[in-house]
């Protein structure tokens, strides 16, 4: 070993020195790598959230919204023509397309994508919306007739199922303004199986006849007095009826030597059709005699230029019922034209007509009594085909009445749908022209000045009264769209996304569909999350014209003193759509009555034979959303329209004169009778849903990528800051050696050179741990003073030994 090596000593602190500037440099690497990393992570989560994610966010919303404005997704390279008639999945984003399309029927779109494709079409063509209908055959008419139970059968396809129509509607007049389109449109149908359609929509069914509620709902107090105008006059010619005749019946009703002379004269030229007495004009005259019997104003009425007292009069209305009678009776056996029907069956309450008659389809059935006061086919409007020129007349006509205040439930002018605005997405503006709902309050809404004058514009302001004080806007999902959320670009507060509105044209009104549950449909291969809405009690409820609903106020409305609404005498769940039905007592419900609540009112199950109670989805309103886009996929709107019929009205109490006996049918009840149901479908393709499927498998991985790198960045951070510390308590553990070193180099250097060499010698010494010499000063003394201490310096040494004990101090005593 060589002695002037390093000591074993200074190699284990050289190594221990090494072996820290080792661990401080690794330290050091460690901070600077992991901050790197944190930075890195954080670059990247930025990146996909302000950049990735929200181009896909765009992407999604530059295919939901559709504006007025040109753009660069409708090239393909150089060729800036494809986008008019190309695959539309190249153009989803694509303004132009989305606007001609817009134009488009479901027709022109299914045949476009049809001849762009030849293996694919199921997954990327849709045909349009489907209407399937079942309508309601009536086996007893008799019975009904004579105030019994109705009973009724459902009536499909020959071979089964249901009746499908496709539905088809083209825009025109259309213009993207801002963030809104406005159109007008007319729709046609098809049925879906022509081989099969004669057999199918020629059956026979036995139905209420719509065209006599609808005579009776335009007749003074509802009653059915039209139908001895039309029959009475009838019979007068096809009975032979005579002078002597008539004078005998009217005698027979009032016995009275007022009667002036001829007055059977002066009823046959006024109400007989003979072309020798009153012709065309029977009908006319009748049937202002009829309101004069019937006024309890009146007090007077003119016959053939005779003026006849009120008691005559009424003698002469019902002398016209009578011979009405007569005549619908002398058919015995025989079929009442063009009802279809016997008398006993009640012909003219009912009529037997065929299944494409009745919806609308073929061009409807006749009825004597409303072509009298409507000279139209009478059908129910379910499945109409109209033209552009028929829709563009009718929206000039109703927006002519409407400025002159003249009620009119058509068309007033173009729709109006958000298409550009996130917050409110294919909501309607306006509906064929409104802004308001006032067809079902129109006295309380636009009322007349005492002069005629009309004050209230269509618009509004609407005075105080309308519908009862409460506003009813146009609003809600047009069935396309829905507010969407973009990834929370457009958070959905937990209110909006449990109630979405929707409007129900043939409502007329906006409905909140209530959130059931979150599921996934299949889209391909994935799958695609979307929300199911359904039409629930509280949304039926909250959309009743029900104010002033009292009974208290049932006799000031009839007097006019107040308006009531419209819902008020129909059962919770349905809805009363006579005001836009031109008095046809039509009532809205979900099939079979669903969700309708007994109450005041019973449930009109309860008083029909056949009709099933109804239980699950087959009776619900079903609509899937997708959240992300507001794109309405599944969309399965059910309906069912039932009339009610009008009874005779007691006539005291009334007013009106307890001799008057002209009604014709009253035996039957206020019974409520279903005419059809339908579902309406419009279902998204399987390419759209794999589309939208995309767009949320992107979101969730790029958000998924977004989270891990955050996470993975704060990870990073909390290892830098870790490293970080440890250097720092490393440096200042050095600083704190370092300053010991320093303040022990100064305390040498302020030490005396005597005390030095003693500490030296202190250092230097024995085994026994003294130093030398110092033994010998210690020993037993030789010459020790009386005090004890040495006369040979062994009292310096003590002081020395006190300043190596003491320090400085011990020098300085």
């Amino acid at each position: 070993m060589d002695p002037d090596g390093p000591t074993a000593e200074q190699r284990a602190q050289e190594a221990m020195l090494t072996l820290n500037k080792n661990k401080q440099l690794m330290r050091a690497i460690c901070l600077v790598v992991f901050f790197t990393l944190a930075v890195c992570m954080a670059s990247v989560a930025i990146y996909l959230r302000s950049w990735e994610l929200m181009f896909k966010v765009e992407e999604l919303q530059d295919f939901v919204t559709v504006t007025n404005e040109p753009d660069d997704a409708c090239a393909i390279g150089t060729d800036r023509s494809q986008w008019i008639a190309g695959r539309i999945e190249l153009f989803a984003t694509c303004e132009a397309r989305q606007r001609e399309d817009h134009t488009r029927s479901d027709k022109e779109i299914y045949d476009l994508c049809f001849a762009s494709r030849q293996y694919d079409r199921d997954s990327f063509c849709r045909r349009g919306t489907e209407v399937q209908i079942l309508v309601f055959n009536v086996t007893n008419p008799a019975d009904v007739t004579n105030g019994r139970m109705p009973s009724i059968v459902e009536v499909g396809r020959k071979s089964g199922g249901p009746l499908v129509f496709y539905r088809d509607c083209k825009t025109f007049d259309t213009q993207f303004v801002g963030t809104t389109v406005e159109y007008s449109e007319y729709c046609y149908h098809t049925y879906k199986y022509p081989a099969t359609e004669g057999e199918d929509l020629n059956q026979e069914i036995i139905v209420p006849n719509v065209g006599l509620q609808e005579a009776l709902g335009n007749s003074e107090y509802n009653m059915d007095y039209v139908v001895a105008v039309v029959w009475g006059t009838e019979g007068l010619l096809k009975l032979n009826a005579t002078q002597a005749t008539v004078e005998d019946f009217i005698r027979g009703q009032l016995l009275s030597f007022s009667w002036p002379n001829n007055f059977g004269i002066n009823f046959l030229n006024a109400f007989s059709p003979a072309t020798s007495r009153a012709g065309f004009a029977a009908k006319d005259n009748a049937h202002q005699l009829m309101k004069d019997a019937v006024s309890p104003l009146s007090r007077t009425c003119t016959v053939n230029g005779t003026s006849f007292n009120k008691n005559q009069c009424i003698s002469m209305a019902n002398v016209m019922a009578t011979f009405a009678r007569q005549y619908y009776e002398s058919f015995q056996t025989d079929l009442v034209h063009p009802y279809g029907l016997r008398w006993q069956e009640g012909a003219g309450l009912f009529v037997k007509t065929t299944i494409g008659n009745a919806l609308g389809y073929y061009s409807g059935y006749d009825d004597v009594i409303l072509n009298y006061l409507f000279p139209k086919k009478v059908h129910w409007n379910v499945v109409p085909s109209e033209s552009l020129v028929d829709v563009s007349g009718k929206t000039a006509s109703g927006a002519a009445d409407a400025a002159n205040g003249v009620f009119t439930a058509g068309p007033l002018g173009p729709h109006k749908v958000v298409t550009a605005e996130v917050t409110r997405l294919g909501e309607y503006e306006r509906y064929l022209g409104r802004e308001r709902v006032i067809e079902f309050d129109w006295s309380g809404c636009r009322p007349r000045a005492p002069d005629g004058q009309v004050v209230v514009g269509q618009d509004g302001p609407f005075p105080p009264q309308c519908n009862g004080g409460e506003e009813r806007s146009v609003r809600g999902s047009a069935g396309d769209f829905m507010q969407p959320e973009l990834w929370n670009v457009n958070s959905l507060l937990d209110a909006e996304q449990a109630r979405r509105p929707i409007f129900l044209t043939k409502l007329w009104r906006a409905i909140d569909l209530s959130l059931m549950e979150t599921l996934t449909v299949q889209a391909g291969v994935e799958k695609l999350e979307v929300q199911e809405y359904n039409v629930r009690p509280e949304g039926l409820r909250e959309a009743r014209f029900s104010f002033n609903c009292a009974t208290e106020y049932r006799a000031m409305a009839d007097a006019g003193i107040v308006n009531r609404g419209t819902d008020c005498d129909v059962p919770v769940g349905m809805f009363n759509l006579a005001p836009v039905s031109n008095q046809i007592p039509y009532l809205w419900s979900l099939p079979h009555y669903f969700l309708v609540e007994s109450g005041l009112y019973s449930n009109p199950r309860e008083n029909l034979d056949g009709l099933l109670t109804p239980t699950g989805p087959r009776y619900k309103s079903v609509y899937y959303v997708d959240k992300q886009s507001g794109k309405v996929v599944v969309r399965a709107e059910k309906d069912q329209i039932s009339v009610r019929l009008y009874q005779a009205e007691d006539v005291s109490g009334s007013g009106r004169d307890p001799n008057l006996q002209i009604s014709m049918f009253t035996k039957h009840a206020a019974v409520t009778i279903p005419l059809y149901w339908s579902s309406t479908t419009r279902n998204s393709t399987e390419a759209e849903l794999q589309y939208l499927a995309e767009f949320q498998i992107r979101f969730r991985s790029l958000w998924a990528a977004f989270i891990a790198c955050m996470s993975t960045g704060a990870v990073a951070l909390i290892f830098a800051l870790f490293f970080g510390m440890l250097l720092y308590r490393e440096q200042a553990e050095r600083s704190v050696r370092e300053k010991r070193k320093r303040i022990a180099t100064d305390l040498d250097e302020a030490m005396p050179p005597a005390v030095e060499e003693e500490q030296e010698g202190l250092v230097q010494g024995d085994g026994n741990g003294e130093a030398n010499g110092v033994a010998k000063d210690r020993s037993v003394p030789a010459g020790v003073g009386a005090n004890g201490v040495s006369e040979s310096g062994v009292g310096l040494g003590e002081v020395s030994k006190g300043a190596i004990t003491n320090g400085p101090s011990g020098v300085k005593a």
